[in-house]
């Protein structure tokens, strides 16, 4: 009898990234995409040039070759380089993304960017404007329409190289209560601009805000947590993950480890200098007046500011 199905144990390996950043306009995604980029293939090529690296990514780019103008600006301690580009418009077929990805395969790009993936879905010649031309039963068109999306889902997961895709998404404002408790509109992100489903088939999606924080709403790794930026360092711990298979989990939980045991040692010392020194108590007591928390309580980013302010009060912690 033929066995169709033959169970193995599982075992993690290798695996080329599919990432998704979605955000509001204006949120950072195409830069955040560039940077994570970066990050991949400077841990995969850490002895290449710059300018190497950076011909190792290409991205598809239907905003109106907006990502060119980031070329040559600096971003925290990376500079922009000449990275592969594809000015790709109209009409926004699943076709013609599959053709554009293939152009940058063959031009030797390893990292792939499409910005945005929204206009295979409501773009000119996109999925929303083939259905509103159809005529005939709308339900029915739908259901003819949806080997468009089979289609580029096999793009995406069947390429042989990392891809990061970037997806607008529908937004909104709601209000806030700023710093001065003046209340004001902010933008916020909703839905994804694509099929409803779309986000399913990323191992990663980003979601990122008008702050240019961002978090994750899908993560199989689990490598993050909170809110963070999308920066070269994201690309090089994803990258290694993936390709080297090196457990990434274990090594942030000592990070997190040592980060924590320095943060205890800081507030000691702060607390110790504080008992003798009345400009170290205020600072210290405003500090915790302003978060509602105690010293002990912060984390180690806010507990090193209070290191700062006290050592501009002429004050030598020795730490």
């Amino acid at each position: 009898m033929h066995q169709e199905f033959e169970p193995v144990l599982a075992k993690r390996e290798k695996q080329k990234a599919l990432i998704g950043i979605t955000g509001p306009s204006g949120s950072g995604k195409t830069i955040g995409a560039l940077l994570v980029a970066y990050g991949m293939m400077k841990e995969a090529y850490p002895n290449l040039a710059e300018e190497e690296v950076w011909q190792k990514i290409g991205i598809a780019d239907t905003e109106h070759r907006r990502a060119r103008t980031y070329e040559g600006q600096l971003f925290g301690e990376v500079r922009i380089g000449q990275f592969f580009h594809i000015d790709f418009k109209p009409p926004y077929t699943t076709e013609r993304y599959t053709s554009a990805i293939r152009a940058l395969i063959a031009a030797g790009c390893e990292v792939i960017i499409t910005d945005s993936l929204s206009h295979q879905w409501q773009g000119e010649g996109g999925v929303v404007e083939t259905h509103g031309q159809m005529t005939g039963n709308s339900f029915q068109n739908w259901g003819k329409l949806a080997k468009e999306s089979t289609n580029l889902v096999k793009t995406l997961t069947m390429a042989p190289v990392h891809m990061i895709t970037t997806m607008r998404v529908k937004t909104d404002y709601t209000m806030v209560v700023d710093e001065k408790g003046k209340t004001k509109p902010v933008k916020v992100g909703m839905k994804p601009v694509q099929k409803d489903d779309m986000e399913y088939e990323f191992d990663t999606v980003f979601s990122v805000n008008m702050d240019h924080e961002a978090n994750v709403s899908k993560d199989t790794s689990n490598l993050f947590q909170g809110d963070f930026i999308l920066d070269e360092t994201i690309g090089a711990k994803i990258y290694r993950y993936l390709e080297l298979g090196i457990d990434i989990q274990a090594e942030e939980r000592a990070k997190q480890a040592k980060v924590e045991e320095e943060r205890k040692i800081l507030a000691m010392k702060i607390r110790e200098v504080a008992s003798a020194n009345v400009e170290v108590q205020q600072v210290v007591t405003q500090c915790e007046f302003k978060v509602n928390r105690s010293l002990e309580e912060f984390d180690y980013k806010f507990t090193a500011r209070v290191a700062e302010l006290i050592k501009e009060k002429g004050v030598d912690l020795d730490v």
